[in-house]
């Protein structure tokens, strides 16, 4: 009898561990999930329309106009928010890189556009500097890119949809 409770008791022990690791590792991925809807959030929020990222690309080929101005005024805006929100996030220790990745890429976006409003002020319009950050950037997405996606398989969490 004292041998049946022994291995009764130690067989509860063993469920109580299993039943607390499961516990904490779906609060773990409760946690990342809601990291992952304020983060995608954010992301959102910076995102370009079709019509601005078609507009964009011709900033370092076109000299300086009104249009091109204005929207890199929205975009050094929202940029800057994104930057200011992504610092704010509570990171979980699985999004840490993530958070600082992104983090880097709106600051990043943020001088890139402020350069861009500088350099349509000189005369003549010097564009090569700008090449350069925006390479960078890319870069920096590229990478970022990469671990949102090893993270959300990791996590089963759904693609960031595009605006």
């Amino acid at each position: 009898m004292a041998n049946f409770l022994r291995r009764v008791t130690a067989s509860i022990c063993t469920l109580a561990c299993l039943f607390s690791i499961v516990g904490a590792s779906a609060k773990g991925n409760s946690s990342v999930t809601e990291w992952f809807k304020e983060y995608d959030e954010i992301r959102r929020s910076a995102e370009s329309t079709k019509s601005e990222k078609f507009q964009a690309m011709s900033f370092g080929k076109n000299e300086p106009n009104k249009e091109n101005t204005e929207l890199a005024t929205r975009m050094l805006e929202k940029y800057s928010a994104a930057a200011n929100a992504m610092k704010q996030l509570q990171p979980t220790p699985e999004t840490k890189e993530l958070q600082e990745g992104y983090t880097q890429y709106f600051s990043a976006g943020r001088q890139l556009f402020a350069d861009f409003l500088e350099a349509q002020k000189v005369v003549p319009f010097r564009k090569t500097a700008l090449l350069a950050d925006k390479k960078k950037m890319q870069n920096v997405d590229k990478i970022n890119k990469r671990i949102d996606a090893k993270l959300r398989r990791q996590f089963k969490i759904p693609k960031h949809e595009h605006i």
